[in-house]
């Protein structure tokens, strides 16, 4: 008789319990681990920006230091190329761990990444094309003195950013299988190595092109070692085959993808038309208070960037075994913990926030207290709804999600731009919060309750689960 087995139920059931046991502590344990990395390489890049940042500016000057910061801003949006199929990847790769399926997680690779590919290499042309014809002097209101210099720069900074498009999908593929600590590990060495191109291009005296390679080069270039390391060692079931290249595959990944394509496009139009309006409308002092605020508020969710990384593929792996109640109950834990931290920080700001600002920047950048209390109120809603969206992200249940996404967006900016003139820039933050109340955070609350109610426990194989729990996967 196997003792093993509880009395009273049924052969296996004793095992998948002991199994969701064992994965419930590695998932939280990995979790851990990535914030821990995540938190000390985010804390070791803002230390080495300490050195390089003004290295930077005494070395370039005000005028060229303002094309270098224009063009890294730029990187923001050229990650919408990969057309949200790294998203998508994730789940693919979280997916195929949960169920040992490498030829899966293969092909999921091979595809994302040949999509990626050739989207860097089309835009690449288009954008080669379009520079040689384009005046970038004029562009950034640089001097004509530096049009050469600004002209290549531009150049340099298209194809490293290109080029580290389909390199970004390495940190997609150990996110999926929940080793993000080895991810961050990536980082710190790639910031360690980009202050140490730029202090050799400083000693050097190179121009702005040549520099930009050097700094930003060796970011990209770590990028390309964590990738082949990562195909060739690390997982060489990953590394791309001729039998992995599926349409069926592809199609897929696109199908999902558009969703988070859609989600990001709107998250980076909400969050980087603020300052414009507020200048446009109000004048360009009144921006100083609102971005500062801005940041102050946003230094809250410093937590929740560490934390949901790692928590997304967490769900979609506990969700591909069908551990529901790991699901459930580490998402009401979240939701409980990130509406409680997001509370006492807000609190935290309405009392100390002006003191605060005043300061560290100035008189200047004090905001009015109905703004302050305002940006509080909003770090609570987007903590809520960020919750929400990793969830959902997750679970695949993205569509209402994106489409809400959307119309929030096109909303704020309409609300904002008619407050603005009639309240000044508490009009462009309560323009935000309406939306998201009223367009994205109610149907998207909707869709969540829909979700967790969705899920059912799938039987996996009970002799695979068993091998699982004997042998580590990788």
């Amino acid at each position: 008789m196997n003792s093993s087995i509880e009395p009273g139920k049924p052969e296996g059931v004793g095992d998948r319990s002991r199994l969701f046991s064992t994965f419930n502590d590695r998932r939280y344990r990995r979790i851990v681990s990535a914030v821990v990395s995540g938190g000390a390489a985010r804390v070791l890049s803002s230390l080495l920006t300490l050195i390089s940042l003004p290295l930077a500016v005494r070395y370039l000057g005000a005028e060229r230091y303002g094309v270098w910061a224009t063009v890294v801003s730029v990187a923001v949006w050229v990650n919408l190329l990969d057309l949200g199929i790294a998203y998508s990847l994730t789940n693919v790769i979280s997916q195929a761990y949960a169920r040992q399926d490498r030829p899966a997680a293969g092909r999921g690779f091979t595809n994302a990444l040949a999509v990626t590919l050739a989207a860097a290499a089309l835009t690449g042309c288009v954008f080669f094309l379009l520079w040689q014809r384009v005046n970038w002097t004029a562009v950034f209101n640089a001097s004509p003195a530096l049009r050469s210099e600004v002209r290549v720069t531009v150049l340099v900074a298209a194809a490293l950013m290109l080029g580290g498009l389909p390199l970004n999908l390495a940190g997609k593929v150990f996110a999926g299988y929940q080793e993000l600590h080895i991810y961050n590990q990536t980082i710190a060495l790639g910031a360690v190595c980009s202050l140490a191109g730029l202090a050799v291009g400083v000693w050097l005296r190179v121009p702005m092109p040549i520099l930009f390679l050097l700094s930003y080069g060796s970011l990209t270039a770590v990028s390309g070692a964590t990738m082949l390391w990562l195909v060739l060692w690390h997982k060489p079931w990953l590394r791309p085959r001729p039998q992995f290249f599926d349409r069926g595959t592809t199609v897929a990944l696109l199908s999902t993808g558009w969703s988070f394509l859609l989600i990001h496009a709107a998250a980076i139009v909400v969050f980087s038309t603020d300052n414009i309006i507020v200048s446009h409308y109000l004048g360009a002092a009144q921006v100083t208070p609102y971005s500062i605020t801005w940041r102050i508020v946003g230094l809250g969710a410093v937590l929740q960037a560490l934390v949901f990384p790692a928590l997304w593929p967490a769900y979609a792996e506990a969700q591909a075994r069908g551990d529901v109640a790991w699901i459930r109950r580490t998402f009401s834990m979240v939701m409980r913990v990130t509406i409680a931290l997001n509370l006492a920080w807000a609190a935290a700001i309405v009392v100390f926030g002006r003191l605060a600002i005043r300061l560290w920047a100035g008189p200047a950048g004090v905001p009015p207290r109905p703004l302050l209390l305002a940006m509080a109120v909003w770090s609570v809603i987007a903590g809520f709804a960020t919750a929400q969206s990793c969830l959902l992200g997750a679970l695949n249940r993205t569509r209402v999600q994106a489409i809400a996404s959307t119309l929030a967006a096109m909303v704020n900016l309409a609300l904002s731009i008619f407050l603005v003139t009639r309240m000044g820039s508490l009009g462009v933050i309560l323009g935000t919060i309406i939306s998201y109340i009223v367009v994205l955070l109610v149907p998207q609350s909707i869709v969540v309750v829909q979700a967790l109610r969705d899920l059912t426990p799938n039987d996996l194989d009970a002799a695979s689960g068993i091998a699982a729990e004997i042998q580590p996967m990788v």
